[in-house]
């Protein structure tokens, strides 16, 4: 990977620590947590039936510069759209770069989430 393949502007995100009216842990909202260069890449898009429901599927890796502080339970948002990170990895194991496998969060599953208990 090559400095200059990093041209693409996007923000990770991370949930906040929240509590229901009742004072029990729930998800709070999605903030940034930072905002960094990366080269983002479609590995494929799959539409298929499943349970006679079509269902979207598109993954993507995202490579960024090496951070200590990202991790699998954040998303990433990139060009108005927003992926959850499935897997952060140092593949080579010289912290130089972190490959973020992604799954795109699809506008009615993101409504869905955030309105389930």
């Amino acid at each position: 990977m090559r400095i200059g393949e990093l041209r693409h502007r996007v923000t990770i995100l991370h949930q906040t620590d929240g509590v229901d009216e009742w004072g029990a842990p729930a998800p709070g909202q999605w903030v940034p947590l930072a905002t960094v260069w990366a080269c983002v890449e479609g590995l494929r898009g799959n539409e298929y039936w499943q349970a006679q429901q079509l269902v979207d599927q598109a993954d993507h890796r995202i490579t960024i510069r090496y951070r200590r502080d990202v991790t699998a339970q954040m998303r990433v948002q990139h060009d108005g759209r927003l992926f959850e990170i499935r897997a952060a990895l140092d593949r080579d194991g010289r912290r130089r770069w972190l490959e973020l496998i992604c799954r795109e969060v699809l506008p009615w599953q993101n409504e869905a989430r955030s309105q389930s208990p």
